[in-house]
């Protein structure tokens, strides 16, 4: 039971950053823009580096947001099986596969985005603007995805205890 309250505190405080660093993100991001409207309607002068890095804060603001999207159960899926068939049964099989799928796919997604982000590293890619290295930027892929996984992981870890509860109590809907 300890480590289960454990693992609830680490998850629940994980969830709170993850919130707390896409707010901040957010701020950033209308901030800088804020900025950049003043200095060219006031100023009549630009800064060289806000869209840039305004478009690469919101690359990471939109690979982290699918960890919250799932926490949320807020994503698009076709849900035709799930329309044909009565049996919530089958309908939580259905659901296990589907996210044994998608944990694949992210499985995938980090292990080629990691070979995306060192082929970047080795050759020493450099953003426009900012002279930023583009490995901070790939790096997005792997690691939200990796989050995503490990969202995934708990989400079929309780489907197949929920699916096995309704295989205890015989009872289908």
């Amino acid at each position: 039971m300890k480590e289960d309250s454990f693992f609830k505190k680490l998850i629940y405080g994980y969830d709170k950053l993850e919130e707390r660093v896409l707010c901040l993100s957010l701020v950033a991001t209308t901030l800088i823009i804020f900025a950049q409207i003043i200095m060219r309607s006031i100023f009549n002068s630009s800064l060289t580096w806000s869209e840039e890095l305004t478009r690469y804060i919101f690359i990471w603001q939109i690979w982290l947001g699918v960890s919250i999207a799932q926490k949320e159960k807020q994503h698009i899926r076709v849900e035709l099986l799930f329309s044909i068939f009565k049996s919530e049964k089958f309908k939580d099989v259905i659901e296990i596969i589907a996210t044994l799928i998608l944990i694949g796919f992210n499985i995938f997604l980090v292990i080629y985005g990691r070979e995306v982000v060192l082929q970047m590293i080795q050759r020493g890619n450099l953003s426009g603007a900012m002279r930023l290295p583009m490995w901070i930027v790939f790096l997005a892929l792997p690691v939200s995805s990796f989050i995503f996984a490990l969202r995934l992981v708990g989400d079929l870890v309780n489907d197949v205890r929920d699916l096995a509860g309704k295989g205890k109590k015989g009872g289908e809907a």
